[in-house]
């Protein structure tokens, strides 16, 4: 299928090596409770409002003919995303361009297009394009096109990926792929089912294929979430499994961060993580004694 892509990031320099583009396309199957970007969980375009700079007109609201829009009392005029047919009139006529909708097709040759955009920085820097989302690898086709392409202009690819996908998708790019950077949230089964809305049995098996198979660079990533996946044991019990596992190259802790709130506005839904306040580095600093007590080099983000 087209690549769904719902932003596209330029100048990146935290997202793999070199300066970066950063292509973040649609559609997850987790639904983790800290997630950072909510507008990436749907497959399918979504009508976003930015309450910052919405002026409480109600225009778009007149203007859509699926009566599709309507005042939800602290967020603004927020879309049914199921009556939305995606006319674009009420982006198109708001006065403070505070619409938008969150997803666009790209044909492979368009969204390579799009990269090569930025094609001087990847010369100068080493760089290239990173995929993130959303989950990825549920546009295998695109990836490896784009990977592809990368390769013969020697630019390199990287795709963070949650894991929760069918293993062929993986499989079919593994060997295009230069970098993957994977995401695990929580060790025990029943804890990761009741934090994402799923199990991590898939993620296990496809982070274990990957480290058997997988010729590029692995890096396990784990967001560090205050009250979820943070206790000593929890913390433990993931490098106790990690350690064991070849073809890692770095395991990194990502502090919690609360960037994403007001997306979730914007969609009209409620952050499930209410007032928990961002993390710094500093405050993370244990992990390392809880790291070297289990034998594990880690980083910390």
């Amino acid at each position: 299928m087209k690549a769904n892509v719902f932003n596209i990031e330029r100048y990146a320099t935290e997202d793999g090596p070199g300066i970066r583009t950063v292509v973040f396309l649609k559609g997850c199957t987790l639904r983790c409770r800290w997630c950072a970007n909510p507008e990436s969980q749907e497959f399918k375009p979504e009508n976003f409002l930015n309450i910052n700079t919405c002026i409480n007109c109600g225009k778009c609201q007149s203007i859509c003919a699926n009566n599709a829009i309507s005042f939800k009392e602290g967020y603004g005029y927020i879309t049914n995303q199921t009556k939305c047919t995606a006319c674009l009139k009420c982006v198109e006529s708001c006065l403070m361009d505070s619409r938008k909708l969150m997803g666009t097709y790209y044909e492979n040759n368009e969204l390579l297009d799009e990269i090569l955009k930025d094609e001087h920085y990847f010369k100068k820097s080493g760089g290239g394009v990173t995929f993130s989302g959303g989950e990825p690898f549920y546009y295998p086709d695109a990836i490896r096109f784009i990977a592809d392409q990368m390769h013969k202009r020697k630019y390199t690819t990287l795709v963070e990926t949650c894991g929760d996908v069918p293993q062929a998708y993986i499989q079919s790019c593994a060997e295009a792929v230069d970098y993957i950077y994977y995401d695990f949230k929580h060790i025990d089964v029943e804890m990761h089912k009741q934090l994402t809305g799923k199990d991590n049995e898939l993620i296990i098996k496809n982070l274990e294929w990957l480290c058997d198979n997988f010729s590029g660079v692995l890096s396990v990533r784990y967001p560090y979430i205050p009250g979820c996946n943070s206790d000593e044991k929890c913390i433990k019990d993931f490098l106790e499994y990690i350690k064991n596992k070849n073809g890692i190259a770095e395991v990194v802790f990502l502090p919690y961060h609360r960037l994403g709130l007001p997306k979730y506005s914007g969609l009209g839904r409620r952050y499930e993580m209410n007032e928990m306040k961002s993390l710094k580095k500093e405050e993370m600093m244990h992990l390392y004694r809880w790291a070297e007590e289990c034998g594990v080099k880690i980083k910390v983000r």
